[in-house]
């Protein structure tokens, strides 16, 4: 137990200075923390870092939820210290260590301005290097130059066409950035050795960037872009140097990879559109599937996000799906059931993922029906959200020993790190939960058995109609009757899968307006 004069001469020492704060060893998240003497971490962002505390020998970092994230253990003497670097577990990864360095706090008004002065002149040069000023030779274009920052293959397929059709225009210059898929701006989920693997695979030559982002910013940026494409709207995916407030220096493009928004409204609200994310404030075009809806311009119009940049075009995606080649991993010879799994799985975001209520159940089902081949296809970010947050009923380690005990069976097997839709494709059946699944294995025209939770993000009116295309069921011994069932009988649901992605599917080569959107673009 830390004496008071001891925490309060510590306490004091913090409240005076700066901090530079990140990973051990890497360019730091930030170079301005503030801890304030009301126990709040100010001029940083992030979920993981929202208060901190003195106790124990350790100053602690925690969550907004007080819940302690980060350990530093304190040096003994605080008075004899001046200027020095603690090293901390962060106990949501213990193979993660953060480091924290001290600054001191301007002393004056002199200091600070010189302090902000710095802090503008930084601002100028970045600026510089990402503009073209007049004291600076401006390159020569012979090709229109396009960029994609790739983060994930699972949802790479929705951007393949249009990768590989700007590689071989001989009128396109290509480059493709392949770094790390991060959960929360924070945890590193290490995609980028499958990533690179695929790309490889399909004949793509990416440039892998492991660690020093801000480099490779400041290279991309020399290279003069005209057009950026990032993998993802969520910035929380990506590391800092990506996110969307430093690629305002070229033309940022959007492709979903999903098909539509359409099908929910944002999460935990019953009205409203995914299409007002802040991402879309500096988006110069969004290629959607199809047009804005009466309810989408509505929300769109209610919000800062223009309803100039969206462009119907088809979806690449879609038409991905539709002639995905069938691949079916379990060399079994029963009919085929694809179990697909949600992410979002606790209570505090779209609410539909189900796997800890329902996983046993799906192991001993597989496991009495030997007539039966299913594989089961997690979502990327389900052992993710395991591993970070607390779900009632499931460890990591009961997650991890379920898919290796689901592999192990006879007729059963794990499908990860990889495309599902060739899974899809030659399945007899799916069962899903989520909410992409619902419409998108429509396209393939399989028998889709739909397990919802009660408390799910609301389907807007479109969705519900969508939701027609499959089977809907709460109770996983309900949804399991409905899976044998449609096993042996027409699939009644058909004619309104067909009617659902006909739009979607109408344009053979979404891939080509997009480029000749950039053409007309360029002159």
């Amino acid at each position: 137990m830390m004496d008071k004069q001891k925490q309060n001469t510590w306490e004091g020492y913090f409240a005076q200075r700066w901090f530079e704060f990140g990973k051990k060893g890497e360019e730091p998240y930030t170079r301005r923390m503030i801890l304030t003497s009301d126990g709040q971490v100010d001029n940083y962002t992030s979920v993981n870092e929202r208060y901190w505390q003195v106790t124990d020998d350790e100053l602690q970092f925690l969550n907004g939820d007080h819940q302690v994230t980060t350990r530093f253990p304190l040096p003994a003497d605080p008075l004899a210290i001046d200027k020095f670097t603690l090293i901390g577990d962060f106990v949501l990864d213990p193979s993660i260590h953060h480091q924290l360095v001290a600054r001191h706090m301007p002393e004056s008004l002199h200091e600070l301005n010189d302090g902000m002065r710095q802090d503008l002149d930084d601002h100028f040069l970045q600026a510089a290097s990402s503009t073209y000023p007049l004291d600076r030779k401006i390159k020569t274009h012979s090709h229109i130059r396009v960029a994609f920052i790739i983060n994930c293959v699972e949802t790479l397929p929705a951007l393949l066409p249009l990768i590989k059709a700007v590689k071989d225009d001989n009128m396109f210059e290509l480059k493709v950035i392949a770094v790390d898929r991060f959960y929360e701006s924070v945890n590193v989920l290490p995609t980028l050795a499958n990533v690179t693997k695929f790309l490889d695979k399909q004949g793509v030559p990416c440039i892998p960037v492991d660690g020093n982002y801000e480099v490779a910013l400041r290279k991309l940026k020399l290279w003069q872009a005209d057009f950026l494409i990032r993998q993802s709207e969520w910035d929380e995916d990506f590391p800092e140097a990506f996110h969307a407030d430093h690629l305002d220096w070229a033309r940022l493009i959007h492709i979903p990879y999903t098909i539509t928004e359409k099908m929910i409204h944002p999460a935990n609200q019953k009205e409203g559109s995914l299409l007002t994310n802040d991402y879309y404030l500096h988006v110069w075009r969004y290629f959607a599937a199809d047009p804005l809806s009466p309810n989408e311009k509505q929300a769109v119009d209610t919000s800062f996000v223009s309803q100039d940049i969206f462009q119907p075009v088809g979806s690449m995606k879609a038409k991905m799906i539709e002639h995905a080649t069938p691949h079916w991993p379990i060399h079994h010879g029963g009919k085929r059931v694809l179990w697909t799994a949600h992410h979002t799985i606790t209570k505090n975001w779209f609410n539909f993922g189900t796997f800890p209520e329902i996983y046993r159940a799906m192991y001993t089902w597989t496991k009495t029906h030997q007539e039966l081949s299913v594989l089961f296809n997690p979502h990327p970010l389900l052992r993710e959200i395991i591993s970070t947050e607390e779900v009632p009923g499931l460890t990591l380690q009961q997650y991890d020993d379920f898919l290796k005990q689901f592999d192990e069976l006879p007729n059963g097997g794990v499908l990860q790190n990889t495309s599902q839709y060739g899974a899809s494709a030659a399945s007899d059946i799916i069962l899903t939960d989520g909410a992409s699944a619902f419409y998108e294995m429509q396209i393939q025209r399989k028998p889709i058995v739909a397990l919802l939770r009660k408390d799910h993000t609301a389907f807007t009116a479109e969705g519900k109609q969508i939701l027609e295309g499959v089977h809907v069921q709460t109770d996983i011994s309900a949804a399991q009757r409905d899976i044998l069932r449609l096993l042996h009988e027409p699939d009644s649901k058909l004619d309104k899968q067909i009617a659902n992605t006909k739009a979607w599917l109408a344009n053979d080569h979404p891939e080509y307006a997009i480029m000749q959107a950039m053409r007309g673009e360029m002159g």
